[in-house]
């Protein structure tokens, strides 16, 4: 549960995310870590986070610091396994979140604990994602969620904003109607603001694999066909990604 790394970047970010967006309305931060961890001991990476962290964070949702958390579980994609966020609209209060947490997790009470799942999940990467746009209001993105969530982490090589044009423009009304009609119950596409590779993403929520990947199948295709020259827009900026389908829980 190696989380400490983020909040040096997050105190670096933070003045710049402040000014950069000081104009905009209130819209969703959220800090996400992914693991890798062994598969055959990832049950018990769960137990440890229900009992020893998500008291803690029910306690920073309860006193205001964060809006809301989550733990996935991996069902489909890539070599993450597990991942963790928070999220709230100020990115200075979940930054100190993150790090009352940290700070909680090492203290006698949860140090075995923590190293437990250190050694379980020995290798992670830390995001720091804003909200562009979703279905949901922009002040409580995440904070609702559906039993399962499809993920796509794009890599993109330039025009990043333009990218976000064209997404609005060609996805959005899309993705409106399948929300509207049952396909998904929600959308989000959401900015890099620390991290990795993966610079943009949607998420997709829905009731079950099979509903996530039968939207997935026809998503690009009527996209391509209702907003040709923007789809193409959009592929040729964000080239590349991965695709994840992930079991959404926040711990009882």
């Amino acid at each position: 549960m190696r989380i400490s790394r983020v909040m040096l970047a997050a105190s670096l970010v933070l003045g710049a995310a402040s000014a950069s967006f000081a104009q905009d309305k209130p819209t969703t931060y959220v800090f996400g870590t992914y693991y890798q961890c062994s598969q055959g001991d990832a049950a018990r990476a769960d137990a440890i986070f229900n009992e020893h962290e998500a008291p803690l964070l029910k306690a920073a949702v309860a006193s205001g610091s964060i809006s809301a958390y989550g733990y996935l579980k991996h069902a489909e994609g890539g070599a993450w396994r597990r991942a963790f966020y928070i999220t709230g609209t100020d990115i200075g209060k979940i930054s100190d979140a993150r790090e009352a947490l940290t700070k909680a997790m090492q203290t006698p009470e949860h140090i075995k604990a923590f190293e437990e799942f250190g050694h379980i999940c020995g290798s992670h990467d830390d995001y720091i994602w804003r909200a562009v746009a979703s279905s949901q209001a922009p002040n409580a993105v995440a904070q609702t969620r559906a039993p399962f969530g499809m993920s796509t982490y794009f890599i993109c090589t330039s025009d990043e904003t333009e990218a976000d044009a064209d997404f609005q423009a060609a996805y959005v009304p899309v993705l409106n109607e399948r929300v509207k009609d049952g396909s998904i119950t929600s959308w989000s596409w959401i900015e890099h603001i620390f991290g990795g590779v993966y610079r943009r993403a949607l998420v997709l929520d829905g009731k079950d694999t099979t509903s996530l990947l039968k939207n997935w199948a026809t998503l690009t295709d009527t996209v391509e066909k209702q907003s040709p020259a923007l789809s193409r827009r959009f592929s040729a900026i964000c080239d590349r990604h991965a695709d994840y389908i992930w079991e959404v829980g926040t711990p009882k």
